[in-house]
């Protein structure tokens, strides 16, 4: 019998037919976008808070971070996601006007079908091109309702005739310009949804901000609703764009959003509906 035993165990390796081992699956790659230290925001203890959360998620992550005007340089970088299933926007670029910048960030998801989430001031962004400017400026042909600065719009449209002014609020999908006090907020989960799973019906937050909603993209899915007093908006949705989509979560300016575990699971959650889901 040991014989026996011996000669299948040698056949077995001498002809290949030995069980192979399982090769583990790769990690997702995520990439964290922000700067620091931060103006208005604690980028940096946000980071750290982030860096628990895909480790526990599993994710292999890139961190993307600098100062302020160096970030917003290295977003002309051609292809700065590729490679990568999902990338994360932590960010307050709210009076840059560095267009290309945010041209090429778009075109990560648009083009190249990168999925992102958008966390907070990421909404607060390239005001000049949807919410500080005029109506109509964009021209006869625009069907949406940002509201661009003119001369911004005249300045791309001499160097990109072929293409679209970029309005930052046709990206985010739900389009924010305000915010109310920093007082608590009830989230009400909308439906059901893989990016809120772990999210309960309702959840009141402790004291933060309130994004408002100036308009809101065909397409989109919202997926929670907040109440401060008597305002109400979107503050959590989903939006196609392009080859891809993105995520939007206006809560999160300060710490106390982020040590939650309801905050945290809407990013865990959230950024593996990308992965899983790249297309819109």
């Amino acid at each position: 019998m040991k014989r026996t035993l011996l000669f299948t165990l040698l056949a077995t390796v001498a002809f290949g037919t030995a069980p192979r081992p399982v090769m583990a699956k790769d990690k997702p790659k995520v990439i964290y976008f922000t700067h620091e230290p931060g103006r208005w925001h604690k980028y940096t203890a946000q980071k750290n808070v982030f860096s628990q959360i895909a480790e526990k998620a599993g994710w292999e992550v890139t961190m993307m971070t600098g100062d302020h005007d160096s970030q917003i340089e290295k977003l002309r970088t051609p292809d700065f996601a590729k490679g990568h299933d999902a990338i994360v926007y932590n960010f307050c670029f709210a009076h840059s006007k560095d267009l290309e910048a945010q041209a090429n960030l778009v075109a990560q998801t648009r083009e190249h079908g990168v999925p992102a989430m958008l966390i907070h001031c990421a909404m607060h962004s390239w005001w000049s091109t949807y919410s500080d400017g005029k109506a109509g400026a964009l021209g006869p042909d625009y069907k949406g309702k940002a509201k661009a600065d003119p001369k911004l719009v005249e300045e791309w449209r001499k160097k990109y005739p072929k293409k679209a002014f970029p309005a930052w609020g046709d990206f985010t999908g739900v389009a924010s310009r305000r915010h109310g006090p920093k007082q608590p907020i009830k989230m009400i989960r909308v439906g059901n949804h893989a990016a809120t799973k772990s999210f309960p019906k309702e959840f009141t937050t402790g004291n933060t901000e309130l994004y408002n909603n100036i308009y809101v993209l065909d397409g989109v899915v919202p997926l929670i609703e907040g109440v401060q007093g008597k305002a109400k908006a979107i503050v959590m949705w989903s939006c196609p764009q392009g080859k891809s989509q993105v995520v939007g979560l206006t809560v999160g300016h300060d710490l106390g959003d982020w040590a939650t575990d309801e905050f945290r699971g809407l990013i865990h959650d959230s950024v593996n509906y990308l992965i899983a889901n790249p297309k819109p």
